[in-house]
């Protein structure tokens, strides 16, 4: 046999022998790939509570492009009508309302506030759901709703503030409305895959915790310079009836913590106050130049009253 054809052997063998360890390589990585889902399912059930009533389904919903509304001049009337409280909007976006007297509130631990008690009290209150009570500023927290819950966001919030009778004694409100362009709705990650990410990649969940409820709502990505705010699809993952856990349903990447929301939003309350210009005040019910006045400076006051509050639980 020639020297040529016995290296063209050598060749065509070589050649099946790398086809046959390539195929075992592939093999091996898809077997490894399969072992480890399997042992991160596994580690998942035995590690985590209440994931029995989770979905596995895939769901769709798109992202939302929102900017600030402007209160209107139907507005306006509307908030004339409600002659136990004076009113002042400020850059056209803000609603600042204080009450002539403290109004008591009811709130129930398992159903929340009644939002049908607040109708003849707070413009558009119907289109918020109640989130909870904040101890360290004595403050109650309603997210503004687009179908679903927008959640933590400074400009689609009513913050009520409460004495120490746990009586509404002010308010802000903020809100949002959806911009002409919008995108199709994409598919989400399942709440079985979203806690799965919460305990093996973003480390939230610990060994014990249970998973009391998974709900959809929303959660700012970005604010654009023009204002415009880009909603994401999020998870709400429950822990324990008690903790919140968010994440990206399209990219599923965990949100950091809110802990610091309130703070945040009541110096951005008070700098909206002290910042503004005179043209950018629009007040309801205050008679003269004296009523705006004090208006303003009893709004300032009781919100400073939250900072000083806050800081002085943290310094406990």
């Amino acid at each position: 046999m020639q020297w040529g054809q016995i290296k063209s052997l050598f060749i065509v063998c070589f050649l099946v022998l790398d086809v046959f360890l390539i195929k075992q390589l592939i093999d091996k990585q898809e077997d490894v790939s399969f072992i480890t889902e399997s042992t991160k399912e596994e580690q998942l059930q035995l590690n985590i509570n209440g994931l029995d009533d989770l979905s596995e389904e895939t769901i769709e919903a798109p992202l939302i492009y929102a900017v600030n509304q402007s209160y209107s001049a139907e507005d306006s009337i509307r908030l004339e009508q409600y002659s136990n409280q004076n009113n002042v909007i400020v850059d056209e976006i803000y609603l600042f309302g204080q009450f002539d007297e403290p109004i008591p509130i009811s709130i129930d631990e398992d159903s929340g506030v009644n939002m049908e008690s607040l109708n003849s009290l707070i413009l558009n209150s119907g289109e918020y759901t109640y989130w909870g009570k904040d101890e360290k500023s004595n403050s109650l927290l309603f997210f503004q709703t687009m179908e679903q819950p927008i959640y933590y966001n400074q400009n689609a919030l009513l913050f009520i503030q409460l004495n120490d009778d746990d009586e509404m004694i002010q308010y802000v409100q903020t809100k949002l409305e959806q911009d002409e362009e919008q995108e199709e709705a994409k598919d989400l990650i399942t709440e079985i895959d979203a806690v799965s990410r919460l305990f093996h990649n973003a480390g939230s969940l610990e060994q014990g915790d249970t998973v009391t409820d998974v709900a959809l709502g929303y959660h700012n990505v970005t604010s654009l310079p023009n204002g415009l705010q880009i909603l994401n699809p999020t998870w709400n993952v429950t822990v324990d009836q008690a903790e919140h856990y968010f994440i990206n349903a399209i990219a599923g990447l965990a949100y950091p913590q809110n802990d610091d929301f309130i703070k945040t939003t009541v110096a951005s309350f008070q700098d909206v106050i002290q910042t503004a210009s005179t043209s950018d005040f629009q007040f309801i019910q205050a008679e003269d130049e004296g009523e705006e006045t004090e208006l303003i400076e009893e709004i300032e006051l009781n919100l400073l009253e939250i900072s000083n509050a806050i800081i002085g639980v943290e310094e406990e």
